[in-house]
């Protein structure tokens, strides 16, 4: 027996070597299926991001964080959040973002970061309940906000939610016994009073509490249920926008028209630029999240003795963040002091006013944002132009500003 002692020793040793081995393999590729999985949630995420497929990107990009947080990763996911128009959400996500950035010392995102919590934050609705405990107490009283329990310490603070529609909801001794839905804008502050629990009833109660009417809201609680409409502000909606501009017109026009007098037929010509202002408006509906399909108007006097008036069809596509860019196929007209002869005449022309008529052309937007709040942003804006007539061509170069609301 006692032979067989070294024997043993010497087959259990390389046998727990083994079986070490093969655990640590299987855990290292445990861990590296999880980072695999993380990774390609994040390349399938960011590759829905860019087809602005907002909605089943965000999923994707969270639960790539659960797995694998990182920085990257949180600001796409706050990004994301902001393109579906939940401005609470993404608000509160780019200010963990930025402490994160802060934190790794990585100034270019933390300044990013920032830039975003400061775009965002005027834009982000607040939502105040105010509860009251009455004779049930307030230990056994639960409030609900869109179905998840709320913190106490979170009674009577305002919240950032995200805009659209919210539930709130409250609860005596596990039965709810009030309800109302509140519709949030952005920009908007709303309170909601959460009345207190009936007392309890000398009699046994036959009807359960959700066969009871629920309690009348105190303090202005609002119970209207479809006050607005929810969901993101990014497409669906109406766009306007309206601005002013300085600039500079050519127009060059050489044709045969009968003479201001009436009798006979003269050439009318001219041929001069001059200095341009007037003002340019946009009205049309956000067909996408970046694209805003509409008419744009355009309409001005110089000092030449003459005008411009165009409008036609637009589409106005947002680059980035800042910059936007647009085209419109133009109808319009110009007129600008020039000369006439008649026919044959070799004596000097007559001062006339010349017009270009009915006239064709394209017109382009080339924006970049100033500001952007609550309402709407501010561009900086060039919307140079050309018209095309019978013998006839103006073109205009005019650079202003416009602002855009949502």
């Amino acid at each position: 027996m006692n032979a067989l002692r070294p024997l043993r020793s010497t087959l259990c040793a390389p046998l727990a070597g083994a079986l070490l081995g093969a655990s640590a393999l299987l855990w290292g590729r445990q861990v590296a299926a999880e980072e695999s999985a993380a990774e390609r949630l994040f390349r399938e995420g960011r590759a829905l991001l860019v087809e602005q497929r907002f909605a089943e990107a965000c999923p994707l990009l969270e639960e790539s964080q659960r797995l694998e947080p990182s920085l990257g990763t949180k600001l796409n996911v706050a990004f994301c959040h902001e393109r579906l128009g939940h401005v609470a959400t993404a608000w509160v996500a780019f200010q963990e973002a930025l402490v994160t950035a802060r934190t790794a010392g990585d100034a270019a995102r933390e300044a990013f970061a920032r830039a975003r919590v400061d775009a965002l934050a005027p834009r982000v609705p607040w939502l105040r309940v105010r509860a009251s405990a009455g004779d049930g107490g307030a230990a056994e009283l639960a409030i609900l906000l869109d179905g998840a329990a709320l913190d106490p310490v979170a009674w009577d603070k305002e919240l950032p939610v995200d805009p659209g529609e919210h539930a709130v909801a409250a609860a005596h001794r596990g039965e709810i016994f009030w309800q109302t839905t509140v519709a949030l804008r952005e920009s908007e502050r709303v309170d909601v009073a959460v009345p207190a629990p009936a007392p309890p009833e000398p009699a046994p109660v036959t009807a359960s509490s959700a066969e009871r009417p629920p309690a009348a809201p105190r303090d202005g609680a609002r119970e209207e249920t479809s006050a607005r409409p929810a969901g993101p502000r990014a497409a669906g909606r109406l766009v306007y926008e309206a601005g002013v501009f300085v600039g500079y017109l050519w127009i060059e026009a050489n044709k045969t028209d009968t003479c201001s007098s009436g009798y006979g037929t003269c050439q009318l010509y001219a041929g001069a630029g001059s200095f341009l202002a007037g003002a340019t408006g946009f009205i049309g509906y956000a067909a996408m999240d970046r694209l805003d399909l509409g008419l744009r108007a355009q309409i001005g006097v110089h000092h030449n003795a003459g005008a411009l008036l165009a409008l036609g069809p637009s589409a106005s596509f947002l680059v980035g963040e800042r910059f936007r860019l647009g085209s419109t196929l133009l109808f319009g007209t110009a007129t600008q002091a020039g000369g006439a002869y008649e026919q044959g005449d070799e004596g000097d022309p007559v001062q006339t006013d010349v017009s270009l008529e009915f006239s064709m052309g394209l017109g382009a937007e080339l924006g970049m944002q100033l500001m952007d709040g609550a309402a709407g942003s501010l561009f900086l804006q060039a919307t140079p132009l050309f018209l095309i007539g019978a013998g006839s061509l103006a073109a205009s170069l005019p650079l202003g500003a416009a602002f855009r609301w949502n």
